[in-house]
């Protein structure tokens, strides 16, 4: 009975963060058909986003806003890195190409693997460094006689989003006890106060103000908590690999839905570096398998 919930528990992790990755990959078509203002987008969003995560923690969850532990160093940390995050990765959404930003964030199982090997002193599989260096080629590959100033500054922004993804990573891992959901609230909420100074006036175009709930709550609400719920399910290894499938589909819906079709070259380049970090997380998972069966064998 015990091994029935497991598996029940794994394969729900699974459809969890296959449903994280779909709604997170929607944010290159928000970003594009939305017509406000950067800080107009964030201050709904972030609005909207708090309050569909708070809904879903009230009814799935334990975690409430109101326990104290809510307030400590580590969960405060992560609230000021998903902030920093989430606001860079809407930024170069906004400015540059959704494939060369959706390909650069998908870098971030390799950014964790190196946070880990720094600041945990964790070893982390061979197979994982030999997967950066195909996904510095792929990246190179993208960025070889691009002019367009603002694809560097959006790619750096989504590098950015990748270093505080993986220091939130590092500071869940250490504590063990950090209320995820309530620091993604506090997150959102942050970001609509970052924004507020830089609006102009407050919104009145009731479409686009739906249209910024909506990807508040599909890409902040659904996403984040599909996410940090799944995640929970499944082995770190296969929760990487799924959640890398966002950066494949986020270019292809703007494709099909807006017509926005990458450049061969963002296709070649980004096409490398989704395979390479695919193969690295999947070759380090089979790695960590094998070495804990040893272990278990007493090898």
């Amino acid at each position: 009975m015990r091994i029935q919930d497991e598996k029940l528990a794994r394969w729900s992790g699974r459809i969890l963060m296959l449903g994280s990755a779909v709604s997170f990959s929607t944010i290159g078509i928000f970003t594009e058909i939305v017509k406000l203002p950067l800080s107009d987008i964030l201050f709904v969003r972030g609005i909207f986003g708090a309050a569909a995560i708070w809904v879903i923690a009230r009814l799935l969850t334990k975690e409430r806003i109101t326990d104290r532990k809510s307030y400590t160093w580590p969960s405060l940390l992560v609230a000021t890195l998903f902030t920093v995050g989430m606001v860079s990765l809407v930024a170069g959404y906004r400015i540059g190409a959704v494939a060369n930003v959706a390909v650069v964030y998908a870098t971030t199982p390799i950014i964790v693997a190196i946070f880990v090997k720094v600041f945990l002193r964790e070893e982390q599989p061979t197979s994982l460094w030999y997967s950066g260096i195909g996904v510095a080629i792929g990246v190179a590959i993208m960025m070889w006689r691009d002019k367009n100033s603002s694809n560097y500054i959006a790619m750096l922004l989504a590098f950015l989003m990748s270093i505080c993804v993986a220091g939130v990573i590092v500071v869940a891992r250490n504590y063990k006890a950090t209320p995820m959901l309530v620091a993604s609230m506090i997150a959102c909420v942050l970001s609509s106060v970052i924004a507020f100074p830089f609006m102009a006036s407050i919104p009145n175009d009731l479409s686009s103000i739906a249209t910024c709930a909506l990807f508040g709550t599909v890409t902040l609400g659904l996403g984040r908590v599909f996410l940090i719920i799944g995640a929970r399910r499944i082995p770190p290894g296969e929760a990487a690999l799924i959640d890398v499938l966002d950066a494949p589909m986020t270019p292809v819906w703007s494709w099909l839905i807006l017509g926005m079709r990458p450049t061969d070259q963002a296709i070649v380049g980004g096409s490398i570096v989704v395979i390479c970090v695919m193969l690295g997380v999947a070759f380090a998972q089979g790695a960590r398998a094998l070495s804990d069966g040893d272990l278990a064998n007493g090898d």
